[in-house]
């Protein structure tokens, strides 16, 4: 079970101090979703493990805060600027067929903190999914990678599922699932190939809960054909072949 602390949290951008969330992760024994969300017993900590700052809005675990903050001025690339929130502008952006789109240039941390986040922080400390949708974006601007920002996603769309916002909860998960492709077929953000099994399953149950039965049966094969030697995911492989056959939402 998950230990949540209250900890008073010193925004390292803005210097605003306010009262957050240490989570220190324990195992669950809790029931289990078929996208892999664990279900704890006691509290849940999922909507306390990211914090938001109620001034410039900057989100993330305890440790972003303070040991792995990226210093204000840390570059963020053309590519990787703007925010997934302001949609049409993101995707105008970053379209290359769109020669007349808004401009591309480099920026930093504490510039996108300042034209992305800072205009949501009250709505980011109000609301636990919307913290996970901000720290996706940061995911791209740290350049963590895109299973990073998968992750994240994924996290969103539960929290609006537990709303019961539908409409949020399948564009997050669509995110999540273009984010685990990416990486898929980047390839380069992988150190296992047990990480990339895991991915592929999960590229199954999504495209299963979005509706295209097909590519979630490709997938689900594909995950079993990556585990080949890996006796120890066979508790995955047996879900995916579940999953195929007879697809529920809970393990």
């Amino acid at each position: 079970m998950s230990t949540i602390q209250p900890r008073s949290i010193t925004c390292p951008y803005c210097t605003a101090s306010f009262e957050g969330w240490l989570v220190l992760a324990g195992s669950s024994r809790g029931p289990k979703s078929t996208d892999l969300r664990n279900f704890d017993p006691g509290e849940d900590p999922l909507p306390k493990q990211i914090n938001a700052c109620p001034g410039c809005g900057w989100v993330g675990e305890v440790s972003d805060f303070e040991e792995l903050a990226p210093a204000p001025n840390r570059a963020v690339g053309a590519k990787d600027g703007g925010a997934y929130f302001s949609q049409d502008d993101w995707d105008d952006a970053n379209d290359p067929l769109l020669i007349d789109g808004p401009p591309r240039s480099a920026s930093t941390i504490s510039e996108q903190i300042a034209a992305h986040l800072t205009p949501r922080a009250a709505d980011a400390v109000a609301s636990p999914a919307l913290r996970y949708e901000l720290h996706a974006q940061v995911q791209r601007w740290r350049g963590e990678g895109p299973l990073r920002e998968g992750d994240a996603w994924l996290r969103a769309t539960w929290l609006h599922g537990d709303a019961e916002r539908e409409d949020d909860a399948r564009r997050c998960r669509t995110l999540a699932l273009g984010s685990y492709l990416r990486g898929i077929t980047e390839r380069r953000w992988f150190k296992r190939r047990e990480d990339l099994v895991v991915i592929a399953y999960l590229c199954g149950e999504l495209n299963r809960r979005l509706g295209d039965s097909a590519e979630a049966g490709r997938w689900f094969e594909q995950a079993t054909a990556w585990s080949s030697g890996l006796p120890h995911m066979q508790e995955l492989v047996e879900l995916a072949e579940r999953q195929g056959r007879e697809p529920r939402d809970v393990v």
